[in-house]
């Protein structure tokens, strides 16, 4: 296992140097997380492999090495502990005054208080979770259990169906054809896709008793790493993966078209910006790609920057994220850390590598999974999950003493 992130007190590094700033000083970069605020507790021992934020913002869901899901409240206190936390947040004030006066790490031996648990979702799930998401009206679960797929009720937690025919473990799953608001689920949400080990995208009907699936997509030449639907600005009829064969594909299921992007390196995830100008793809050789989602009709990519060089990426299947209002990417690392990078407009991409990127150390394994709240909002709230079994939940300064309910 890479070692762990070595610091454990929040910094902004200066891209491409070795100075760097207290970030409790820097009062411009009031959206920033990077501040510790929370931990999810309750997993059995082993990694949390995935964590997801309900469509609302208010909630979100994880998943374990223990064979079980869990839904949380992120900024609530649990009651069970508040006591406690009432007593030791009184002196958490002068506690960060000592800190910047001693110039001393302590956020990652600071105790935080663990956030509110709401409800687990075991029945079905038989091998660890590395594969959920939950419908934009958060009344449903779509969790992998290896090679199978399950849908459960967020509220009453049944499960409601179950599908199988992959033939390796399934790396990512999608509710297709949703919105972001989360407002009213939309007749495509009863599609869901799964991606697999085995080179294959299955669709299936959640509308239909039959358990084979609507199409299978098998263009792929490598594991499917991830799988999503395509946004609003793309048409809800495309279907966009990415695999470890180096590709992203964009199925337009209508017009029966496919179109390559070849990025080379294999890759572990993608993500869209909210504005649907732009996807960040997450490389094994340690690079985040963003290029331009534009519709034209030849090949959408002009890479127009790259992450690199604080996240560190070889070995693990890294996420990355944009916060609400896509002005930073939220990924990842190897080492341990959380790294949020600044995004460019496509225009200034030589002078924002010259911001500070933020580096979160409180973990001490692999950090594989991040979610950021998807509320306009609220782009200043993280949680993160690693692979030494903890989750953590991230504000920024300005946020972070007041953003928990007590």
């Amino acid at each position: 296992m890479p070692a762990p992130f070595p610091s454990s007190k929040n910094y902004a590094y200066t891209y491409g140097s070795e100075a760097f700033e207290d970030l409790t000083e820097n009062e411009a970069r009031s959206e920033v997380p990077s501040v510790a605020v929370a931990e999810l507790k309750g997993h059995d021992e082993g990694p949390i492999h995935i964590v997801r934020f309900t469509a609302d913002g208010k909630y979100c869901v994880t998943g374990g090495n223990d064979r079980t899901v869990r839904l949380w409240n992120p900024t609530r206190i649990d009651p069970a502990h508040t006591s406690h936390f009432r007593e030791t947040s009184s002196t958490f004030t002068s506690a960060r005054q000592n800190d910047k006066q001693q110039q001393q790490p302590s956020n990652q031996s600071k105790k935080l208080p663990p956030a509110l648990p709401i409800q687990k979702y075991a029945e079905g799930h038989v091998h660890p979770i590395h594969a959920l998401t939950l419908n934009s009206s958060s009344t449903v679960l779509l969790s992998a259990s290896d090679k199978t797929l399950l849908a459960t009720d967020l509220v009453t937690a049944q499960t409601k169906q179950k599908w199988w025919g992959h033939y390796g473990r399934i790396e990512h799953v999608a509710c297709l054809g949703g919105n972001n608001e989360g407002s009213v689920a939309s007749a495509g949400e009863d599609i869901y896709a799964s991606a697999s080990y085995d080179a294959t995208v299955r669709l299936w009907d959640a509308r239909s008793r039959s358990k084979e699936p609507l199409m299978i997509l098998e263009d792929a030449k490598d594991a499917v790493t991830c799988v999503s639907s395509g946004n609003s600005a793309l048409g809800d009829a495309q279907i966009i993966t990415s695999s470890v064969d180096g590709k992203i594909r964009t199925y337009d299921l209508r017009k029966a078209q496919l179109q390559t992007e070849d990025l080379v390196h294999p890759i572990t995830s993608f993500t869209f910006s909210n504005d649907a100008s732009c996807i960040a793809a997450s490389c094994l050789d340690g690079i985040i790609r963003l290029w331009d989602c534009t519709i034209n009709n030849h090949s959408r990519k002009r890479v127009f920057q790259k992450m690199h060089s604080f996240h560190k990426s070889g070995n693990y299947k890294l996420e990355c994220a944009f916060t609400s209002q896509d002005k930073y990417l939220v990924s990842g690392s190897e080492c341990g850390a959380v790294v949020v990078y600044p995004v460019s407009d496509g225009n200034d991409a030589k002078n924002v590598n010259m911001m500070t990127t933020t580096t979160l150390a409180r973990h001490n394994g692999p950090v594989c999974s991040v979610a950021t709240c998807p509320k306009k909002n609220r782009p200043w709230l993280l949680v993160s999950a690693s692979y030494d079994g903890s989750a953590v939940v991230w504000a920024s300064k300005n946020e972070a003493d007041h953003c928990l309910e007590v």
